[in-house]
């Protein structure tokens, strides 16, 4: 693992803001299994109509890279004043299940000031 992903662990963990919260127990408990873990984010203007498929578009052509893998951890910021809706997480389900083979995931969500949708993604 190197500095840029413990960084983005980090990030997730210290939220401040988590309505759903991910946790160290959380983290130990989806990566045990050992190997290399694969972490980036990716974003979108958090204006833009269809924001959580753009988002999903680019968390889908990144994730291709690290295929196969069986574990993620995927963690979601939104602005205050633009929250995320329960029908924009569709594209999100809808990835979980397309990925192919057995998936162990653990999701979080939390506010954050910036005007963007981002993404922290962490596979193995």
């Amino acid at each position: 693992m190197n500095t840029n992903d413990e960084s983005l662990i980090r990030e997730v963990l210290d939220s401040r803001n988590s309505i759903v919260k991910i946790d160290a127990n959380d983290v130990r408990d989806l990566f045990q299994e050992g190997g290399e873990i694969h972490a980036y984010n990716a974003s979108v203007d958090a204006s833009m109509k269809k924001r959580m498929e753009l988002l999903m578009d680019l968390i889908i052509v990144n994730t291709k890279k690290y295929e196969p893998f069986s574990h993620a951890l995927i963690f979601l910021f939104f602005p205050e004043d633009r929250p995320l809706l329960m029908e924009e997480l569709k594209p999100f389900s809808d990835w979980i299940e397309s990925v192919p083979g057995e998936l162990r995931i653990k999701w979080g969500m939390a506010t954050q000031s910036k005007q963007e949708l981002r993404a922290i993604v962490l596979l193995q």
